[in-house]
């Protein structure tokens, strides 16, 4: 679970040095969003063309297309793409329970290959 400053359980940070999300929270955050990331896209300021690119990029991978639509938000808003940005997100489109699972999920719950 998340505490001040971004650490986790056990100190470790879901940032990297540069205080942007690090690349294990952005795949842990993709295997909990699902198929309806184009919505959580456009309320994180997406654009339509930009969230068919990342689809048509892996058309047969749902996972590597949310984490794809997550590492372009984090390129497009920097230090805005940040978990006080995502959790308002969630709210707005009533996926509470998805921010809970984001936060609960461990980052090193899911190998990186």
């Amino acid at each position: 679970m998340c505490s001040r400053g971004g650490q986790l359980a056990g100190g470790a940070s879901m940032y990297d040095e540069d205080g942007l999300f690090s690349d294990r929270k952005l795949i842990t955050m993709a295997t909990v969003i699902g198929n309806r990331y184009p919505e959580l896209g456009y309320e994180l300021g997406l654009s339509p063309e930009l969230l068919f690119q990342v689809k048509m990029a892996t058309p047969d991978n749902l996972q590597h297309q949310v984490y794809n639509m997550l590492v372009s938000w984090r390129a497009a808003q920097g230090p805005g793409a940040n978990m006080n940005t995502l959790n308002n997100a969630l709210k707005r489109l009533g996926w509470i329970s998805v921010f809970t699972q984001i936060q609960n999920t461990p980052d090193n719950f899911y190998p990186i290959p």
